[in-house]
């Protein structure tokens, strides 16, 4: 930008200042937001849009503009940490850029950061950011091997910060996630010898106390979370699926595999399965077959940020399978035709939302 255009561009700035002190609108913020971008101070196109966020909340140009700014500073400063640590590598330098990533959500640039900073320093400091940062993936994902990456890089932390309640504090946040009480109870009480009588960790053994004779382990813990695809705390706050049309389970399938095309019907809820149409060796694989599907595609979604899979349909050259996995079960059915017709669809999905309870029923 020449210097006449960037006298210009203050120019603008000020009336719009003038504008903004005359009129106090979103419009009137934009404008002055936009001609401070002009002259790239992002750090005042911030500032103007978190101000006028305060007058005007949720607005959605002035939050993008918020976040673009915001992004751009943060970019700023990654380049100008990722430069100094060529040049210069030192600790501050690294924990800086790792927060950076971590906050920003780039949680791969953040382990790779932390890791290059340990493998450096052999700072613990390093290994117990890069837990924080494997650990938002795991409560993300829910995968075994990221909660197993995180107990790893504890065991280390502890190692090398003898009698520092940071590397217990943070064991203790992921055990009550996935639900291990006993092993909670346990870090608790490491906690209390290093701080005897505190009230709020005494309140904490007692209350894990109470939990610890029905907790699983922590391999059991983590199988059982991959499976569902949720912690221990959203297990429990989750409500229980409540319908007053509940119906019988086994007469609505035989219903659906009387169907001249239907090859199967079935309906899984927990460790039971009911299966129609099929039976044997046959019908076991075939529920083991949905079980497998919901599963894969329950986790493909978590990774992707897509919430929870409604319904999944698969076409085949032979056959096609339509699957509604629901918290209340799991209703599919396998049709010996490409597409499956709206009324059998809608007989599924009142299956699968029904409510039912499968336990009353012998696996068919």
């Amino acid at each position: 930008m020449s210097l006449i255009q960037r006298w210009l561009s203050r120019s603008r700035v000020r009336d719009a200042k003038k504008r903004l002190a005359e009129e106090t609108s979103a419009k009137c913020y934009l404008a002055l937001a936009h001609e401070h971008a002009r002259l790239g101070q992002m750090a005042d196109v911030k500032s103007v849009c978190e101000e006028a966020l305060a007058v005007f909340p949720a607005h959605p140009e002035l939050q993008r503009m918020c976040d673009r700014a915001q992004a751009i500073l943060l970019e700023d400063r990654t380049r100008r940490l990722t430069s100094e640590l060529r040049d210069a590598p030192r600790p501050a330098l690294y924990r800086e850029l790792a927060e950076l990533f971590l906050g920003g959500g780039r949680l791969d640039r953040a382990e790779e950061t932390a890791e290059a900073w340990f493998a450096s320093t052999q700072d613990p400091a390093a290994l117990l950011l890069r837990f924080q940062a494997r650990l938002q993936r795991f409560t993300a994902d829910k995968r075994r091997d990221d909660a197993r990456a995180c107990f790893e890089w504890l065991d280390q932390a502890e190692k090398l910060l003898a009698r520092d309640e940071r590397p217990l504090r943070l064991r203790l946040e992921l055990l009550c996630s996935i639900g291990a009480w006993r092993d909670a109870r346990k870090i608790v009480g490491q906690l209390l010898e290093l701080a005897p009588g505190d009230p709020a960790l005494e309140a904490r053994f007692r209350t894990y106390n109470s939990l610890a004779e029905k907790a699983p382990t922590v391999d059991a813990a983590l199988r059982e979370i991959e499976r569902t695809g949720a912690l221990a705390s959203e297990r429990a706050a989750a409500p229980v699926p409540q319908n007053s049309n509940a119906r019988a389970i086994r007469p609505t399938l035989q219903a659906l595999a009387a169907e001249a095309s239907v090859e199967a019907a079935l309906y899984e809820r927990g460790a039971t399965a009911l299966v129609q149409g099929t039976k044997g060796a046959t019908a076991e694989r075939c529920a083991r077959s949905v079980r497998e599907i919901v599963h894969k595609s329950r986790t493909l979604v978590r990774r992707l940020g897509l919430g929870a899979p409604v319904e999944i349909e698969l076409e085949t050259t032979l056959t096609s399978l339509f699957v509604v996995p629901t918290d209340a079960g799991c209703a599919a059915i396998a049709c010996e035709q490409p597409t499956i017709p709206a009324r059998l669809r809608a007989s599924v999905l009142e299956l699968a939302g029904s409510g039912a309870d499968a336990s009353t029923e012998e696996p068919a």
